[in-house]
């Protein structure tokens, strides 16, 4: 300890000074918990320099916390636990700063050492419990969130935490209630309506999802995440002119008026850095590394950079004159320029949206120009990429739409369009592997326009299916049967309901000649004994993947459909878990548990009814 220091405290001790490291740090803590932030840091930094008493460190962490500066609020955190290694509470604020920095894995150590060392806080269990979440360690969050639960029922945070682990572990009643726990506890956080939002998306219910969401945007009116979703919910119900009015209110902040160009100091002068593509600076023919002089006849000279801007900026559809100098020209230029409303490049996802919609109302043109658009503010952006790739699809440029559509990765709407421009350009085999390859249980009828799209789709390839039902005639009638099957079996997986009832009719016939057919081929065989395994071991979502490859091997097959089914009813799924066993009665129609599989679909509908 330094002299001054020493002299410092003698001083304090003997004469009772008001400004001594305890009056500090009280009067710091006051400050930070008025939300003085910059003061209370201040103030309790005065104090340790004086001399750190009993948690100094920790409340200036805790100042810091509140006021964001989570990096240093981390390093006084750990200053204090070098002093009080057992005390949790440190360990809980430290754990909660690596959280606010989205720093989950580092975060779980220090709310399991707070756990350790004593503590009975529900929060710390509640916190644990979120970062478990974002690892997606769902086992871990639900008991995290039920001990926070019993340490403080009334703790809303545990209820969401355990609503959003129920929802990923496919627990959808215990979510629900969780969620309206949490919103009875809270009806004031806009979270808690948008995660129920999600839950309900998730499982097909895009109306209450909507009703949520609209709860979220209440409360939190320019929240782009919450207006996106409810966008996203509308759209999918095939409310077009409700979903346009959510995505133009997301995308509006994203935006500025001005005239497209970005202004950099280059030697003392403002030059032009770039020009938005196509904006009206572009259009009014300014060009980069062009010098301002002047703005509407006033010299730029001695001016800062940020008068250059707001200059440039304004109401939308006023003019500004430009006078400019360009290095490859000894006279300065004119340029009269529109201010117009411009779109940053955040906007590119908001504007793709879009596009889908106005081309869902049949606004092609609209929907083209927006995705030109959003594709220009950011070619990366999966939305921008979709949007462009099923516009160039609208006007007939199907080779431009599959490199866009191939781009988009994880799209059911994009494989599909990805597959109807193959088989608009004849090529009706790759069409067919691309839409058989799409999960079953991403192809939801509730999703008005992927359903629209999907009709599109078996429209398209109708001359497809009528070619291998012919062909299929041919060979049965020359008794090559199992040919027949393939053909029969290939056109099975691009049949509508209609056409697949006529489809298995026909496989039903062929079987009927000579059971010797029933056999499963050894591909097939292979994936069901796999699937069966799974099975067993209660891994249903392998299983049923496995068993669809079976499927996609011998689409011909009955009882493919029946494990199928039954391993779709174990997941909860079970409007595929329907779908797949009446196909199964539809191939094999007099099958000894005919009225078994019937029952067992009355059950699956009840279920349903009953939302679980």
């Amino acid at each position: 300890m330094t002299k001054l220091k020493v002299l410092l405290i003698v001083v304090f001790i003997v004469t009772g000074c008001a400004t001594g490291p305890q009056t500090l740090l009280s009067r710091g803590i006051r400050h930070y918990e008025a939300g003085n932030y910059d003061v209370a840091i201040s103030e309790i930094k005065e104090s340790i320099d004086i001399y750190p008493v009993s948690n100094a460190f920790h409340h200036l962490g805790v100042a810091y916390y509140k006021k964001g500066e989570y990096d240093a609020a981390i390093e006084q955190f750990k200053k204090q636990l070098e002093r009080t290694p057992e005390d949790p509470v440190s360990y809980n604020w430290l754990g909660a700063s690596y959280e606010k920095k989205n720093q989950y894995r580092n975060a779980v150590p220090y709310f399991q050492k707070a756990i350790a060392k004593g503590t009975t806080n529900p929060w710390t269990f509640a916190r644990l419990a979120n970062c478990y979440n974002e690892l997606n360690q769902y086992d871990d969050a639900i008991k995290a969130g039920m001990r926070a639960m019993q340490l403080d029922f009334s703790n809303d945070g545990a209820h969401f935490e355990l609503a959003w682990a129920f929802f990923k572990t496919k627990q959808h009643k215990k979510a629900i209630k969780a969620y309206k726990k949490a919103i009875e506890l809270d009806p004031k956080d806009p979270a808690y309506y948008n995660r129920w939002g999600c839950l309900l998306m998730d499982s097909g219910d895009y109306a209450g999802a909507a009703e949520q969401y609209k709860k979220a945007v209440s409360l939190k009116p320019n929240n782009r995440e919450y207006l996106s979703r409810l966008a996203s919910a509308y759209y999918k119900q095939g409310k077009y002119d409700e979903a346009l009015d959510a995505t133009n209110k997301s995308i509006f902040p994203m935006s500025l008026v001005g005239v497209g160009a970005r202004v950099q100091i280059v030697k003392n002068s403002f030059a032009v850095h770039s020009v938005f593509e196509s904006g009206p600076a572009e259009r009014a023919g300014i060009k980069k590394g062009d010098i301002i002089l002047k703005i509407d006849g006033k010299s730029t000279k001695g001016w800062k950079i940020g008068e250059v801007v707001s200059r440039l900026r304004g109401q939308e559809g006023t003019q500004v004159v430009l006078t400019i100098k360009r290095e490859d020209s000894e006279k300065s230029l004119e340029a009269t320029v529109t201010r117009e409303r411009i779109f940053t490049a955040a906007a590119s996802t908001g504007m793709g949206y879009r596009s889908l919609i106005l081309r869902q109302m049949g606004k092609q043109e609209e929907a083209l120009k927006d995705a030109k658009q959003a594709y220009s503010l950011n070619s990366s952006d999966k939305w921008a990429q979709f949007a462009l790739g099923a516009s160039h699809f609208d006007n007939g440029r199907y080779d431009e739409a599959i490199k866009l559509l191939l781009q988009v990765k994880d799209g059911t709407t994009a494989r599909v369009l990805e597959a109807t421009a193959c088989a608009k350009k004849g090529d009706f085999k790759k069409a067919v592997n691309i839409y058989s390859a799409i999960s079953e249980e991403n192809l939801f009828p509730k999703n008005v326009p992927l359903w629209s799209d999907r009709t599109v789709l078996l429209k398209t390839l109708k001359p497809f299916i009528a070619s291998k039902m012919e062909r299929s005639g041919k060979l049965k009638a020359q008794g090559r049967y199992r040919e027949a099957l393939k053909e029969l079996g290939e056109a099975m997986k691009v049949g509508g309901d209609k056409t697949s009832k006529k489809i298995c009719g026909s496989i039903y016939r062929i079987m009927s000649m000579d059971p010797r057919l029933s056999v499963l081929p050894e591909e097939a065989r292979k994936y069901a004994l796999r699937g069966d395994v799974l099975t067993e071991e209660g891994t249903f979502e392998e299983a049923v993947k496995e068993y669809r490859h079976a499927v996609q091997a011998a689409p011909y097959i009955a009882k493919l459909y029946f494990n199928t089914a039954m391993i779709y009813g174990e997941l909860k799924q079970y409007p595929q878990a329907i779908r797949h066993m009446k196909t199964y009665l539809q191939l094999a129609p007099e099958a000894p548990n005919v009225r078994a599989a019937k029952d067992q679909i009355y059950k699956w509908e009840f279920k349903m009814e009953k939302g679980g």
